[in-house]
């Protein structure tokens, strides 16, 4: 789980790459999630790289995560979008599942919006409904800053109690407000997966304090806070976990389905909320 000792090395050449390609330094990067890619069919695109291409970056293997690197201005800010992420289950080191978001910071993202889908632990939400991340709880058993500190990228030691810029927080749910968006905020547990919790495992996860849960997010906010990033992070719940009684089986396609279905509210409120990079 180490480090790779070259690690800056892989991020520089893959930045190195992108930067001969991108029309413009982007001041925000917004990684799309689970049944959220398809946002970017809504928003005018200047310039699409596949990540296939890019030296260093793994395309992404999970159904809805297209492997897409845009561009694009929004609401004056130009912004670059990655459609699709690697996770922690599918085998690849905690470096490698960060690696995205260091990039980004490399050519020049100053500021991270990071979206999921994920389960409800809250008894109030509903499947679709949107949930801004105010805080984590890593039960991934691994951290992506294990191993030798790059001291180019931040301290030894990180704090994580601002890790959740709460002026962005703050600011998305005003602008949430003024296009009667309903929002949520909550916390979010963070496993490794692949499978879904049991039962007693979202008892368990809503009684230590989370009102959601999944897969990602996690990681990329502890290297991206690490690195100094302001940092955005959004879910769409996908499957209800809690109450007990409430619970249902769930497939991949279910997920996926009822996240496209929140896709533009969700895309409107990152156009709002986006606007706090200016």
């Amino acid at each position: 789980m180490a480090i790779h000792t070259d690690e800056f090395e892989l991020v520089q050449e893959a930045a190195a790459y992108i930067k001969h390609r991108m029309p413009f330094i982007p001041k925000a990067g917004i990684i799309l999630g689970t049944g959220l890619g398809n946002w970017t069919n809504s928003i005018d695109i200047i310039t699409e790289i596949n990540t296939a291409e890019v030296p260093n970056m793994i395309s992404p293997k999970v159904a809805s995560h297209k492997g897409k690197l845009s561009f694009a201005i929004i609401n004056n800010v130009p912004v670059a979008i990655l459609a699709g992420r690697v996770h922690y289950y599918e085998g690849y080191e905690m470096n490698e599942v960060v690696r995205p978001v260091r990039v980004l910071h490399s050519i020049g993202c100053t500021h991270l919006v990071t979206t999921n889908a994920a389960g409800g632990l809250h008894p109030d939400f509903d499947g679709g409904d949107i949930v801004i991340i105010r805080d984590h709880i890593n039960l991934m058993h691994a951290n992506p800053l294990r191993g030798p500190n790059e001291e180019r990228w931040g301290p030894r030691f990180p704090d994580m109690m601002h890790a959740y810029d709460r002026e962005w927080i703050s600011y998305t749910k005003v602008q949430a407000e003024k296009i009667n968006l309903k929002i949520y905020t909550g916390v979010y547990a963070g496993l490794s997966g692949p499978n879904l919790e049991t039962p007693a495992e979202y008892e368990y996860l809503h009684r230590i304090g989370a009102d959601l849960v999944g897969m990602s997010a996690v990681p990329e906010v502890i290297a991206a806070h690490h690195i100094g990033m302001k940092i955005l992070a959004m879910s769409v719940v996908s499957n209800v976990c809690y109450p007990p009684e409430r619970i249902r089986e769930t497939t991949v396609e279910d997920v996926i389905r009822v996240v496209e279905s929140s896709a533009s509210k969700a895309g409107i409120l990152i156009e709002q909320a986006i606007q706090y990079c200016k």
